[in-house]
């Protein structure tokens, strides 16, 4: 029950949130457009420019609750909540016909990200539980940081199911702490659509399972250096193979003077 009830709070939430989000994309536009028809002086034409500036913070501030709550990439979002408000804004006073271009853009948008939602609520509703062994990591092309702490990498994956099915392979992408992304022979814990296979996802807040020596199973400073390391690496700043050497010297400084 428990999950159900989750995934219905974060459809409707997130429904709520882009209804919310249109209105303060086309209101300020149509407002704005009732002043200027009455504009007699620059006074007023500086109220028609702050209503359309408090439109834009207040649906832009919206939209950060929403790409918050998502379980979706939003970054067509962003670019839609960064320029269709002005595009309402100053297009709304040549013609109110304008608003209708627009809000397909807000609403289709809208839709589709609904749908990938509500995938993801049946998911996490009749998913079932299994682990992926990592069998290769890839970087994207452009390395993909989300942030100064995250980025997104795509794991290549042996699914095993706990409900006994056969094991195969599937592909996921996943944001991860820089310094954290999973290695080879790391066991992940996944959550996998019994109908489509190969739709699945991370379970947050289960640890990795590392093939590899843990920070825990080093000394101190050895740890702290491997984990500056990986963070070099998976932020782009090294290569796989840089890596692994540097990381061999660190495991094993023997190996070093040979």
């Amino acid at each position: 029950m428990t999950g159900v009830y989750r995934g219905r709070v974060m459809w409707r939430t997130i429904a709520k949130l882009s209804a919310l989000w249109y209105v303060l994309i086309i209101v300020p536009a149509v407002i704005g457009t009732k002043m200027l028809e009455h504009v007699g002086s620059a006074a007023a034409t500086g109220r028609v420019l702050g209503v359309w500036l408090v439109g834009y913070v207040a649906q832009f501030v919206v939209f950060l609750m929403i790409s918050r709550r998502s379980p979706r990439p939003v970054m067509l979002g962003w670019f839609i909540s960064s320029m269709i408000p002005w595009a309402a804004y100053w297009t709304a006073p040549l013609s109110l016909w304008w608003l209708v271009l627009w809000t397909a853009v807000v609403v289709g948008y809208t839709a589709w990200l609904l749908r990938g939602v509500a995938e993801v609520d049946r998911l996490r509703r009749d998913g079932v539980r299994g682990t992926g062994v990592v069998l290769e990591v890839i970087r994207p092309v452009f390395n993909v940081v989300v942030n100064k702490d995250a980025g997104r990498r795509v794991l290549r994956l042996s699914i095993e199911r706990s409900d006994g099915a056969p094991s195969y392979e599937a592909r996921l992408t996943g944001t991860f702490l820089l310094g954290e992304v999973p290695e080879s022979e790391d066991r992940v814990a996944v959550r996998i659509d019994p109908n489509r296979p190969d739709h699945i996802e991370l379970i947050e807040d289960e640890p990795i399972l590392r093939a590899a020596p843990q920070p825990d199973d080093l000394e101190p400073e050895v740890a702290e250096r491997l984990h500056t390391l990986k963070t070099m690496r998976d932020r782009g700043d090294l290569t796989d193979a840089e890596f692994a050497t540097a990381r061999k010297r660190i495991l094993d400084p023997d190996s070093a003077t040979d």
